[in-house]
């Protein structure tokens, strides 16, 4: 009877064991996972600059109140556009007197938590048919 009982409270501490390993096993799996998603309005406010080692990188700044500034390159001035983000992955840039439902560009965006950094694609011209992917960085 008593080995019954030392291997019945044996199989039970094995078991708490089994599930505390299991459960570090998901909880390091979890904070290991890709962290893009679409970003919020604070999330996003304040300058980025295009991550890449180029002579001109472009810049945006999302300001509050709707408000981006966006230089495109050194020969043209800032663009201030007016955005709005939109469904799960989107960002809306109209031109002030367009706002908020006149013309406007669509570009997919996410957010990257970790590294923080903000990918917009078709945000500058595209090439050779395949649309461009601008990644930015915090200034």
């Amino acid at each position: 009877m008593q080995r019954i009982v030392n291997f019945a409270y044996g199989n039970a501490i094995g078991m708490k064991m089994t599930y505390r390993i299991l459960f570090l096993l998901f909880a390091v799996l979890f904070a290991g996972c890709d962290k893009d998603k679409f970003p919020d309005e604070f999330n996003l406010q304040g300058p980025w600059i295009e991550k890449n080692v180029a002579a001109f990188r472009v810049e945006i700044e999302f300001r509050s109140s709707n408000r981006a500034f966006l230089k495109r390159s050194p020969e043209t001035g800032t663009d201030t556009l007016l955005y709005r983000l939109d469904k799960a992955d989107e960002l809306l840039l109209f031109k002030p007197e367009e706002f908020p439902n006149g013309a406007r560009t669509t570009h997919k965006m996410t957010y990257n938590q970790k590294s923080e950094e903000l990918t917009i694609n078709g945000l500058l011209p595209s090439v050779g048919g395949t649309t461009s992917s601008t990644i930015f960085i915090r200034k």
